[in-house]
């Protein structure tokens, strides 16, 4: 492979390699280093001296207790906080989890890997902020699968994660945490991030509600990332009018993140008070591209998310089938990115990424970049391993992959907006199977493999669209395991997507 990890500085002797064809003498070479020393890096140097974090300080004190904890019977904690807040709020009294890639000052954080092992980040994000303005509760950090690289729950270095509603089954990731502990109703609601799945994945085989947002509407400021294309951080419960509730505490644009330029600075919003179940003479397209995908679909899910979409016609909703053929493609275009973006963006460089006016943290980045090389990346979980040197040799070739992908989302948001026009909702199964089993501890890598990849296979082109999307929990004969439902709704229409599943969620009680 071309880069290597490690080897990023250039120094004096590979100057000198450089000009060694130029005919110049020994002293020339100097005089030209210092020149280039002097003058190039000289910006670098101003930069560093004059450096300013745009984000404010924490204003809030918090402690918090390091693992194990013998209470935690789905080893969904990584750790566990308690954390002053406003007094009033909202959210008083709510108890809430967030996502360990969520930074909170002075609280360790690892995104599920050794590698991160005792770094405490030196800013909270800008979520974590709302919430204690908001008088949240955060009882602490939920674990996360090993740099977000699985959608199933056993690759993270502290453990894996067991589902509170199937004994023994993944459940789910890459917001494995958040999942088990709204399920477990050890919380109220948490925050997961999802990338192609990563909320709504842990949602179905858990048996919750949880809702990707329209890209941008919630600021993923102070948040690791994968890839600005992708990342979307949102909320986790039981209940629909919770994730509103959270959602009116966490939207809006913060000033920080470029996603957000289609918001107005100081824009405010109430999902939680507009929370309405009317919505007779609307239509929903089942979405023929999510069902029956040969050797990946099971035809009990399939069937049963059949079933529970009609349950929408007794309070005057049309349902009909709609074919979106570029679904397809969307699915590859996700895969591509969401593979070079771990490779390129997270591994390479922590997170931080190019051309964009997005903030991130650099004690992140700086940290991660830090500690990863050619030694320490064979020390990652087989899963990350896998999405690291895919991304390296698709990198590799004369092809631009990326750029290939990232061409093709017009199209593909041109074909779901005619979609759109003919119905208000597009609904299909989140994951076409349901939960696998754990694997085993020592399972060789193809167990691993097979347990931890496909379950993103219809949530990845959500995320490139930025479309909103939410999973909600069927309603399920007896002995089925959790299957997920997900509903779609134009760019920016959270509201209806919500008032679609609080009025299911009233069918059904």
């Amino acid at each position: 492979m071309g880069w290597v990890y490690g080897e990023r500085n250039f120094k004096q002797k590979e100057f000198y390699q450089l000009v060694n064809d130029f005919d110049l003498t020994e002293k020339e070479k100097t005089v030209y280093w210092k020149e280039l020393s002097n003058g190039f890096f000289s910006s670098f140097e101003e930069l560093s001296k004059h450096y300013q974090s745009p984000v404010k300080k924490p204003v809030y004190r918090r402690t918090f207790q390091s693992r194990p904890y013998a209470d935690d019977r789905y080893n969904a904690w990584y750790v566990k906080t308690k954390i002053e807040h406003a007094e009033s709020g909202s959210l008083l009294g709510k108890k809430i989890a967030v996502k360990d890639n969520i930074s909170i000052a002075g609280v360790p954080m690892s995104m599920g890997t050794k590698l991160l092992e005792s770094y405490k980040p030196k800013e909270d994000a800008t979520v974590i902020s709302r919430l204690l303005d908001h008088g949240a509760d955060i009882l602490g950090k939920s674990v996360s699968e090993n740099l977000f690289c699985s959608g199933s729950s056993f690759t993270a270095d502290s453990g894996p994660v067991e589902n509170p509603k199937v004994p023994g089954y993944s459940a789910g990731g890459s917001s494995s945490g958040s999942g088990a502990l709204v399920a477990s109703q050890q919380v109220d609601m948490a925050l997961g991030c999802d990338q192609t799945g990563s909320i709504r994945i842990p949602s179905a085989w858990c048996g919750i509600y949880g809702l990707k947002p329209t890209r941008g509407l919630v600021p993923y400021t102070g948040i690791g990332s994968v890839d600005q294309l992708l990342d979307t951080v949102g909320p986790m419960a039981n209940k629909v009018s919770d994730l509103a509730l959270l959602l009116d505490a966490i939207a809006g644009k913060d000033g920080l993140d470029g996603r957000q330029a289609w918001l107005s600075m100081g824009q405010s919003f109430s999902f939680a008070e507009q929370l309405s179940s009317e919505i007779s003479g609307k239509k929903v397209g089942l979405l023929q591209q999510g069902f029956r995908i040969e050797g990946v679909s099971d035809p009990e899910v399939d069937q049963t998310v059949q079933k529970n979409v009609g349950y929408f016609k007794e309070v005057g909703v049309s349902v009909q089938d709609i074919s979106v053929p570029e679904f397809d493609l969307a699915r590859n275009i996700a895969d591509v990115i969401n593979t070079l973006g771990t490779s390129r963006q997270q591994l390479r460089y922590g997170g931080s990424s190019f051309g964009t006016d997005t903030y991130y943290p650099i004690d992140l980045s700086e940290t991660f970049k830090s500690r990863i090389n050619s030694k320490t990346v064979t020390s990652l979980a087989p899963l990350v391993q896998l999405m690291l040197y895919g991304g390296e040799m698709a990198d590799g070739q004369i092809e631009d992959y990326y750029g290939r992908a990232q061409n093709m989302i017009p199209l593909v948001k041109k074909a779901f907006e005619a979609a759109f026009k003919e119905v208000d909702i597009l609904a299909l199964p989140t994951v076409p199977f349901t939960a696998r089993k754990l694997p085993p501890l020592k399972a060789n890598i193809k167990e691993q493999i097979d347990s931890g990849v496909g379950a993103g296979h219809n949530d990845g082109p959500f995320n490139i669209i930025g479309c909103p999307a939410i999973s909600i929990p069927c309603k399920l004969d007896e002995g089925q395991k959790p299957i997920g439902m997900m509903l779609v709704a134009p760019f920016g229409q959270d509201q209806q997507l919500l008032d679609f599943a609080y009025a299911y969620e009233r069918m059904i009680a």
